[in-house]
């Protein structure tokens, strides 16, 4: 298999073209057969699912390794990855049937519920907590340097800015808008770029950008990633109408992702040779990545109850508490 580089594989959407000639529509008609409708590919539009992620990061090396390893393909579904910038983006467009689905942390689907919206559903969960780091210029020791410092997350009530406001908090800045320049910045290896030229002082960075910090002399300052415990993880969020139009797909898809976890473990050294290509990492460093990453991954797909009904209940408030059971579909996690 011809390896992809780091910048070809997350340009486009791995669309796999089909081939495949035309019979006539009339000679179908007098067979009585019904040709599915399909894309320009040659395949059936309900085998195909779009699927959009928010940032370039390890979080999502799982959908990079099923499709590079054609497990899609193997469960019959094609897949056609976008990077679209911002939780909040993705689910407008989700919202708005330009996608199927998209990867998120839970919490980001909940912002979306809790102004309304009822028809979005959480269909796997393969991250168990987002391995995220606060991580400082040198010359930052403690909380207390931040007062009044420019610092950098991502969207407003993304997973990132939620775990990041808290560890804060935590940290001693209680009022965390107030006591630093806080800014709301899209993309963790844009944020990268901002700390490593001195825009920013501090950053929420997850792996393998905080290692990157590192190997260049900045600080991890606060391990964030389980700081909210139970809450919920990230995975994958769809809507009504793809369940009902595209429900073998979507099976496709969570199966896939499953299978992806499984074989990664097994196939440590094929796993790490494709972190490294994808992540563009020298190869000791995507070894890093895969240790550090390979326990944080979910096998199963399934999510903490209590973790998603507290994530719900964060953003809804109590005046307004709703089972966090209507949101959730594991039939897809069935095998």
């Amino acid at each position: 298999m011809k390896r992809r580089t780091h910048r070809k594989a997350l340009s486009g959407s791995w669309k796999k073209r089909g081939g495949g000639g035309c019979v006539l529509v009339i000679l179908l008609l007098a067979m009585g057969c019904q040709e599915q409708a399909s894309d320009g590919s040659g395949a059936p539009l309900n085998r195909k699912i779009r699927l959009a992620y928010p940032a370039l990061s390890a979080t999502v090396f799982p959908l990079v390794y099923a499709q590079e390893k054609g497990i899609f393909e193997q469960e019959g579904v094609e897949v056609e990855m976008t990077r679209i910038r911002g939780v909040a983006r993705i689910v407008a467009t989700l919202i708005s049937g330009d996608i199927d689905v998209g990867w998120m942390g839970f919490d980001g689907m909940t912002n979306a519920v809790s102004q309304g919206v009822e028809e979005l559903r959480y269909v796997g969960e393969f991250l168990k907590e987002l391995p995220q780091n606060l991580v400082v210029a040198p010359h930052i020791k403690t909380f207390d340097d931040l007062r009044g410092q420019t610092i950098a997350t991502a969207g407003t009530g993304s997973h990132t800015d939620t775990l990041f406001f808290e560890g804060l908090k935590r940290g001693g800045l209680l009022h965390p808008r107030q006591d630093t320049l806080y800014l709301n910045m899209a993309g963790a290896e844009n944020r990268l770029t901002q700390l490593l030229n001195g825009t920013v002082v501090a950053s929420s960075l997850k792996v393998p950008f905080a290692q990157l910090a590192e190997e260049r002399g900045f600080r991890i300052l606060q391990y964030q990633g389980n700081l909210l415990e139970p809450w919920g993880g990230e995975g994958l969020v769809t809507h009504t109408r793809v369940i009902s139009s595209k429900g073998e797909a979507l099976k496709g898809l969570v199966t896939g992702m499953i299978r992806a976890v499984e074989e990664m473990r097994e196939k440590r050294v094929e796993a790490i040779e494709l972190a490294a290509a994808y992540l563009a990492l020298e190869p000791a460093m995507a070894e890093k990545v895969y240790d550090y990453m390979m326990p944080i991954f979910k096998v199963d797909g399934k999510w903490n109850p209590e973790g998603i009904q507290r994530t719900l209940d964060h953003k809804t408030g109590p005046e307004r508490k709703m089972d966090v059971t209507q949101f959730v579909d594991d039939a897809f996690l069935e095998r």
